[in-house]
């Protein structure tokens, strides 16, 4: 199995689903600044919105959203193929579901976000 650090990803997004408006835009621009093309919504209504007309290397869902519960946004991405990241500033220990999901405590800094990324799906395209 080779390492996903090492290899480049096809050119398909990553859904972030955060309802803190301040932290869906500082981790929206630290994807994108590192090549990563990032759709970013507040709410699970948009998510379900975005999983059902685009394909994602990577779902980042908040466990608590302000309709619903990321794990169900997780879920549903996970069965669509994508990788899923649920992050929670609720609790240090991962939701009862969760299991087949990576997960993550708040606060995270970014060489945490990115690394979890790069785990995840690897590298961003190369730049033309």
């Amino acid at each position: 199995m080779s390492d996903p650090g090492n290899e480049l990803v096809e050119q398909k997004p990553i859904l972030l689903v955060e309802d803190e408006a301040t932290t869906r835009e500082i981790v929206t621009h630290l994807l994108r600044a590192e090549g990563y093309a990032v759709d970013s919504v507040a709410n699970g209504g948009a998510a379900t919105t975005c999983l059902r007309s685009i394909t994602y290397s990577l779902v980042i869902a908040d466990w608590m959203l302000p309709d619903g519960n990321g794990l169900d946004i997780a879920d549903a991405a996970a069965d669509l193929g994508a990788k899923t990241l649920i992050i929670s500033g609720y609790t240090s220990d991962p939701p009862p579901g969760s299991e087949r999901h990576d997960f993550m405590a708040k606060p995270l800094g970014p060489d945490e976000i990115l690394g979890a990324v790069r785990r995840a799906i690897g590298n961003p395209p190369a730049q033309p």
